[in-house]
């Protein structure tokens, strides 16, 4: 019983853990972004353009390339863990089952995430086509 409740504990524990590794590797391109070693806290009254966009255009542009930059490693990191799932099935039916739906969804995600940008291109390339000067 007492190995039991030891097991229950280790298992707390390490979910804790798993979960601040997450939240830090979540919250640290934020952490980075924000921190500007050297620059003197200035507090004004003036709102500033953080993302530098005169356009709609080009803050999509700019929101993809930071939807793109967190979610490129994410992509690979999931990729990685669905081959730790098929390795770790062992040619359990159950477990290679769900290894596969895992490697299928995150290659829709992956899908999404290209397609998006894509899409982004081809609208941009076709406004800019027409001659609207967006």
């Amino acid at each position: 019983m007492k190995q039991v409740y030891n097991s229950c504990v280790m298992k707390k524990i390490f979910n804790r853990i798993q979960y601040l590794v997450i939240y830090f590797l979540l919250f640290l391109p934020l952490g980075i972004v924000c921190a500007k070693v050297g620059d003197p806290v200035v507090i004004t009254t003036t709102l500033v353009n953080p993302i530098e966009a005169d356009s709609f255009q080009k803050l999509v542009e700019a929101v993809l390339k930071v939807v793109i930059a967190i979610g490129t490693p994410i992509a690979i990191l999931a990729i990685i863990y669905c081959g730790f799932l098929f390795v770790k099935a062992r040619g359990n039916p159950e477990e290679l089952k769900t290894a596969k739906t895992a490697l299928i969804w995150t290659i829709v995600g992956v899908a999404v995430l290209l397609g998006a940008q894509l899409l982004s291109m081809v609208v941009k390339g076709t406004i800019e086509g027409l001659g609207a000067g967006v």
